[in-house]
Formats: C-alpha cells, sequence, structure tokens
C-alpha cells in the first residue's frame, strides 16, 4: 500500500487528512521555557533535599531498622538520575 492508496481511501470515506504545525507566539514560547526551568529546578532542589535526608539518617542513625528504607530511597534516587541522563542515547 502507498501514500496514493491511501489518499483514493480517504476520498472514498469524504475525510481530508492534513497536517497541523501548532504556531506559538514567541510570549508563549518564554513563558514555558520559564515554567519549565523552574520546575526542573525546584524538582532538582526536592531530589537534593530528600537524597540528603536519607543520607545525614544513615549517617547519624546506622543501627536503625529504617536505615534499610533510607538506603533504598538513595539508591532509587541514584538509578532514576542515572536513568534521565542516559535516556537520551541511541544504541
Amino acid at each position: 500500500m502507498n501514500i496514493d492508496d491511501i489518499s483514493v481511501i480517504l476520498q472514498h470515506m469524504n475525510l481530508k487528512l492534513e497536517s497541523k504545525r501548532p504556531t506559538e507566539d514567541i510570549q508563549d514560547a518564554d513563558l514555558r521555557r520559564f515554567k519549565d526551568k523552574w520546575l526542573f529546578v525546584v524538582t532538582l532542589v526536592a531530589i537534593a533535599l530528600v537524597f540528603s535526608v536519607c543520607t545525614g539518617f544513615i549517617i547519624v542513625n546506622p543501627n536503625s531498622s529504617h536505615a534499610g528504607i533510607a538506603l533504598n530511597g538513595i539508591i532509587g534516587l541514584t538509578m532514576a538520575l542515572a536513568g534521565y541522563y542516559i535516556r537520551g542515547i541511541n544504541i
């Protein structure tokens, strides 16, 4: 099946197929970039805060029964960060 077959089918079904390119104003694009940047910064600060709290909990109280949960949190955050940075690599 090629493009001509698809156009014949669409004409037969009275459908019109066209691509739409979203037009974005400069002000809208600036606002979107501003929001994306601050969302990234706030998320990064939250991750760093959780990481430091979990690390501090393990350092202060290493023999606690909850130290394993803190260690799992640290490992999970580290793996999530590693996955975020290598997601763009196409092998």
